[in-house]
């Protein structure tokens, strides 16, 4: 494991986990969004999967506080994250993996007040989540309520904080394809857990990741979670799929409408 030695006594407010894999550019993005934050009061861990791309060499010449990396071989993007998830030590976790960024330098700022305003035990903090087109513009998807995990993820992953507590005995779970996130998202959302929307975008990321480019495996996960997790009766997950269908449909033939009406265009955050 590399970066600067930790001090055992300093528990970071906010844990910063990126994954990597050959994606030097990507990760020098990510990292210069993690520069600008006005709040300093974070971990960042990285876990390479042995990339040789130069990567290493940018990790090992990294010299942010409270910064760590490891690189090696693993088992695939879920195996990863789990990694970076036994290294936390913040009270709130996010994943902000190679080439997605914080929306603006502000984010964790601003997180952390909304979250001690509340004076609640919260396990869940969640904002939008802004797009990167392929024309390189940018469009807000705002996140919906916290109760939509009924019907699939609110939220983009990279918009959403973990408290370490809520996260206590939970990994990612490897069987999943694609939908690992949203199964234990809902595992905590299972336990009436606290949640908290802010009405700010969390991230900037490249449209079209994996969930949209394994979109029926996907389905397949999500039908797997809301059964096994949500114990939502068949009817119900038969209705939920037929909806999962009528959105493919409307995305795929009516894309530009579909956008006008889930998106807007925007300008990151400051």
């Amino acid at each position: 494991m590399g970066g600067l030695p930790m001090d055992a006594n300093n528990v970071p407010y906010f844990s910063i986990i990126t994954i990597t894999l050959n994606d030097l550019s990507g990760l020098r993005s990510t990292r210069a969004s993690i520069e600008e934050q006005s709040l300093h009061d974070f971990e960042w861990i990285v876990i390479d999967g042995a990339s040789t791309d130069g990567t290493v060499d940018e990790l090992r010449d990294c010299h942010l506080p409270n910064f760590s990396y490891i690189s090696e071989k693993d088992r695939g993007l879920y195996d990863a994250m789990n990694k970076g998830l036994e290294r936390v030590r913040g009270q709130y976790v996010i994943f902000m993996n190679s080439a997605d960024c914080f929306a603006g330098p502000s984010v964790l700022e601003v997180v952390r007040q909304r979250i001690e305003a509340t004076q609640e035990r919260l396990a869940i903090v969640f904002g939008d989540g802004i797009e990167r087109t392929a024309d390189s513009g940018l469009v807000l998807k705002p996140a919906r309520p916290i109760h939509w995990l009924n019907y699939g993820m609110h939220t983009h992953h990279q918009a959403m904080f973990y408290s370490r507590d809520s996260l206590s005995g939970l990994t990612y779970d490897e069987s999943f394809k694609v939908s690992a996130d949203y199964d234990l998202t809902c595992r905590i959302y299972r336990r009436h857990a606290a949640s908290l929307a802010v009405d700010i975008p969390i991230c900037i990321f490249l449209r079209g990741g994996q969930s949209n480019k394994r979109a029926g495996l996907g389905r397949s996960d999500n039908w797997r979670v809301q059964r096994d997790v949500l114990r939502h009766s068949l009817g119900r997950r038969i209705l939920t799929r037929m909806a999962y269908l009528v959105s493919y449909v409307i995305r795929k033939e009516l894309r530009p409408v579909y956008d006008w009406l889930r998106f807007q265009r925007v300008h990151p955050q400051g």
